[in-house]
């Protein structure tokens, strides 16, 4: 009888590792594949991020720009040209109001007479040109008044002449003079106008009459 004997120990026998260097590189590399998709999605974002501020900036620096504008602005002193011309303005406007009342209590109290030469004068308006005074007497007409410059009181008188009570009447006399500024000879600080009077028939000036007759 035969016996066979294993003289080899298991403890001789070379052993498999389960994480061999192939492993191990195949983890290393899914780690570093991770790693840079990670940081890819950060440099992203950290780029839209720098976007954001930067546009964030440019909106400051434009309205910090838009309020030193209107600062700079506020500080600037009124204009003496511009308060002039305002001032002018509601001069006429005032003036032109008080001829207006005048020329309604009259048309409302005259049934006959020089009603429809009021009524005209009333409708004749034109912007730029204001009576101070008016005559209207039988075969004689006398308007005294400003403008601000020649053209505006041609438009007047041509506007003036379609309505009905003045249609063909002609002016056979007028008088024209620069009116002085406010601030004075050869001063800027206010626009300057045409004073004149328009006559047609006898060669009255309106200076008293017309201001007694049209105020």
């Amino acid at each position: 009888m035969s016996q066979q004997i294993n003289l080899i120990s298991p403890l001789l026998l070379k052993k498999r590792y389960a994480f061999g260097l192939r492993e191990m590189a195949l983890g290393l590399g899914v780690i570093l594949a991770g790693a840079l998709a990670w940081g890819g999605v950060l440099h992203y974002q950290a780029s839209g991020l720098e976007t954001r501020a930067a546009q964030q900036e440019a909106l400051q620096a434009a309205a910090q720009q838009e309020l030193d504008q209107l600062a700079a602005a506020a500080s600037r002193p009124v204009s003496a040209l511009l308060t002039a011309r305002v001032k002018a303005t509601q001069s006429q406007v005032t003036q032109r109001e008080v001829l207006l009342a005048s020329i309604g209590g009259t048309i409302d109290q005259a049934a006959t007479g020089f009603s429809p030469h009021l009524r005209a004068l009333a409708h004749g308006r034109t912007e730029g040109v204001w009576l101070n005074g008016f005559t209207l007497a039988p075969g004689h007409v006398a308007l005294k008044g400003s403008a601000l410059n020649a053209g505006l009181l041609t438009a007047y008188v041509e506007r003036l002449g379609e309505q009905a009570a003045f249609a063909g009447m002609r002016f056979s006399g007028m008088d024209a003079t620069l009116a002085a500024s406010a601030g004075g000879s050869g001063s800027s600080s206010s626009p300057e106008y045409i004073d004149f009077a328009l006559y047609s028939g006898g060669r009255e000036k309106p200076a008293d009459q017309g201001e007694r007759d049209g105020r």
